[in-house]
């Protein structure tokens, strides 16, 4: 589990303010929203113009008596690095300060010497970046489909591939930024929290849909400012006896039946020719007698879990993400529809969203991670 307690300073919740705010403001706007005294706003906004984390943008007058010096933040006094782990490739992106995507790059694994494509890989992509963004370049955030285990010191990449931390620390001395990895649905939820609408929410949920499955349960403490996030493996999540034999020799596992694969490999079994998931919701398939069955399955075993978790947790949102995200017009309602028939759930429906991201959320927040953890 990760957890953060927010840096006991106004220069934190100064940065907070500011960064949330995304607009224009003056110092008297921070001391009476943040009830701090005028000459220590003052002196930090100070600090901020050297750091180049905000710019003066021109004074304005509030009636009468002199004008005050109107701010804004700066979306580039900082720059980020996302990368996202997957069984087959590694897929990079460069953000500035508020997360957007400035640059992205794939690559193809090509070997099982990971650790070795995974170095030349980042090498590339730094190496590709201007001088000027290589100075201002905060950290690196990597997202994994499996979990960081501080206590057993290793990460696990995938179900068959695992690393010592100490590869970590080996990217760091390379590097030379600070390298923070965390697992993929932990970080949808950091974006989730900081980037949108649901950083109103103190207790929400990730579902992260993928060739695997994953939870991020976020919860955060507005008034101390503090926040933690742990990952589930419900991937596993036996949700029918009997079931489906999964890889983990155990019968009937969630994500047997509404991972990204198992929905490929369904549809696989009657259009032999499909080669993707995307190619799924062709309508020559989705729109066909077999294919409305096929997702009218795939629907009902997903709210079969949704539903487990809603009752677990009781969460304020449970936002799902995930190249599913993509084809929300075709499969959002009747979801919503097989968790709350006949409901005793203590929210409604509105608790269900899929993620404006769609598919990104895991590696935005990536890049977005090593800034949040450095000035939050």
């Amino acid at each position: 589990m990760y957890q953060k307690k927010a840096h006991e300073s106004n220069e934190s919740n100064i940065f907070k303010y500011i960064f949330e705010g995304h607009k224009s403001f003056v110092i008297n706007d921070i001391v009476e929203n943040l009830d701090i005294s005028f000459p220590t706003v003052k002196k930090i906004i100070s600090s901020f113009l050297k750091k180049n984390i905000i710019l003066e943008n021109k004074k304005v007058s509030n009636g009468v008596g002199r004008k005050a010096m109107e701010y804004n933040f700066n979306d580039l006094f900082c720059y980020s690095i996302g990368i996202l782990v997957s069984n087959k490739k590694i897929d990079f992106i460069l953000t500035n300060a508020c997360g957007k995507v400035l640059k992205k790059h794939s690559y193809l694994l090509e070997s099982d010497e990971f650790q070795n494509e995974f170095l030349s890989f980042t090498n590339n992509f730094i190496t590709s970046l201007g001088s000027e963004i290589k100075e201002k370049l905060i950290g690196i955030g990597i997202s994994i489909p499996g979990i960081v285990n501080k206590e057993g010191n290793f990460i696990e990449f995938t179900s068959k591939y695992k690393a010592d931390l100490s590869f970590i620390e080996n990217l760091k001395s390379i590097f030379n930024v600070p390298i923070l990895i965390e697992n993929e649905s932990n970080l949808a939820a950091v974006a989730e929290a900081f980037l949108t609408k649901n950083s109103i929410y103190n207790n929400f949920m990730v579902l992260t849909i993928n060739d695997s499955i994953g939870i991020s349960s976020f919860h955060q403490e507005n008034l101390e400012k503090n926040f933690f996030f742990k990952a589930g493996r419900v991937h596993h999540m036996v949700i029918e006896s009997n079931g489906k034999l999964c890889e983990c020799g155990t019968h009937g596992c969630w994500g047997g039946y509404v991972s990204n694969k198992a929905l490929i490999n369904d549809f696989k079994k009657y259009f032999p020719e499909i080669k993707n998931y995307n190619e799924i919701f062709n309508d020559k398939y989705f729109e066909s007698k077999v294919g409305k069955i096929l997702l009218d399955d795939y629907l009902k075993y997903l709210s079969i879990g949704i539903k487990n978790l809603l009752f677990f947790s009781n969460p304020e949102k449970l936002i799902i993400s995930g190249k599913i995200c993509l084809y929300k017009q075709f499969l959002l309602q009747e979801l919503v529809n097989k968790i709350y028939k006949n409901h005793i759930f203590y929210r409604g429906p509105e608790t269900i969203e899929f993620s404006s991201f769609k598919e990104n959320g895991s590696i935005i927040g990536a890049a977005m991670f090593p800034i949040f953890d450095k000035l939050l």
